[in-house]
């Protein structure tokens, strides 16, 4: 009898053991009541914005971009001409109107070299002395130059050119054909110009980042952004540093999908439906489709349309959750039209059916393990 009442006793406290862990069953995310709590109102603060998607969410957020590079590094087009800068190399031509002066030879009265500025930032001309040229542009140099040499010289003239730039290049680096260091053109070069006088980008425009960094300001984008929004595509600057990377557009994907975790775009362009698919679709037995969940962050301007009653906590970059009903015919359609971003994190939640599967599993192995207990419990009766 006491055997009796021990194993019946450990059986017991087995299955207490399990159920107690049915308030805390194993998921593989938050559930739907998680994310949005039903006892919280929509005035609670929360860690997020929780937007419910539809045809007029869709349409306000495809008219708003990332703006990576257009607010950081707006610059004007650097100003034209040519300034000497330290290191810069000059090469520089003295002329006299007629022969027997200072620079007169068997090919005329007129002489040509060149010179780096130095740290100082001056450069030496024959019979002038040291002239001053950092800072100031090339026709600067030139009146010093004559100004030197007047009175001993007949009639000087001067010509000078910036041949290598140092003070007023940029540097392409990474996953281009030609990196190196180039002068900022007259014409002012875009940071896609840039680029390309690097000899363009060794990976399709979707699968490269362009990070930009001017003096300690750093900022990267796709560069399918540049190209799609011309705003950001800024003027380069002397000093700019430019790298180019391989790191392909790829979106997080997680819950009750068959293929969870990052996922390449491999495409310039991918909806919310195509995120899907490529995660493997939502497993049936387990998935809410009433609870697919976007989680990105969007402008606060953006938001405020969204959301007319946004209150402006977040600041400018503002956490949001995008959540889709598929139990909706309509969603098909503006799932379709909306556009994933680049680290964009798709989640499908578990079903409430998953979630009473899971305890009817545990259920089940408390029977068995009840029922160990009592078939022992009868041998040592025999």
């Amino acid at each position: 009898m006491h055997s009796k009442h021990a194993s019946g006793s450990v059986a017991f406290a087995i299955v207490a053991g399990l159920l107690s862990g049915c308030s805390t069953l194993p998921a593989t995310g938050p559930s739907t009541e998680q994310i949005d709590p039903p006892s919280v109102s929509n005035d609670a603060i929360r860690d997020y914005v929780l937007v419910d998607m539809n045809q007029q969410v869709v349409d306000i957020v495809s008219q708003y971009r990332a703006a990576p590079f257009s607010k950081r590094f707006a610059a004007a087009r650097p100003a034209p001409g040519q300034i000497v800068g330290v290191g810069d190399v000059l090469a520089i031509q003295l002329f006299e109107a007629g022969q027997g002066g200072l620079f007169s030879s068997d090919i005329g009265a007129r002489v040509q070299f060149t010179q780096r500025v130095d740290s100082d930032g001056s450069v030496t001309v024959p019979y002038a002395g040291r002239i001053m040229a950092a800072g100031s542009g090339t026709q600067a140099v030139e009146r010093r130059i004559v100004a030197a040499l007047e009175g001993r010289a007949i009639q000087p003239q001067a010509l000078v050119q910036v041949t290598e730039t140092v003070s007023r290049s940029f540097v392409v680096n990474g996953e281009v054909n030609s990196p190196g260091r180039f002068p900022v053109t007259a014409a002012g070069d875009r940071v896609l110009d840039a680029i390309a006088i690097a000899g363009g980008s060794k990976q399709e425009a979707f699968q490269t980042r362009v990070t930009l960094v001017r003096g300690s300001s750093q900022a990267s984008a796709i560069m399918k952004t540049l190209i799609d929004s011309p705003a950001d595509n800024v003027f380069v600057q002397p000093s700019d540093r430019i790298f180019v990377t391989k790191d392909p557009e790829q979106f997080l994907a997680f819950g009750a999908v068959p293929q969870p975790g990052p996922i390449p775009f491999d495409l310039e362009r991918i909806s919310l439906l195509e995120a899907v698919g490529k995660a493997g679709g939502l497993i049936d037995q387990r998935s809410d489709p009433g609870a697919l969940f976007v989680f990105r962050y969007e402008p606060a301007s953006a938001v405020r349309a969204i959301r007319p009653d946004y209150n402006g906590r977040f600041g400018e970059r503002v956490p949001v959750v995008y959540r889709v009903n598929l139990r909706d015919p309509a969603a098909y359609f503006y799932a379709k039209a909306f556009v994933v971003r680049d680290r964009d994190v798709l989640y499908v939640a578990n079903a409430k059916l998953s979630e009473l599967q899971k305890f009817l599993q545990i259920l089940a192995s408390a029977r068995n393990i009840a029922q160990t207990a009592q078939t022992v419990q009868r041998l040592q009766q025999q």
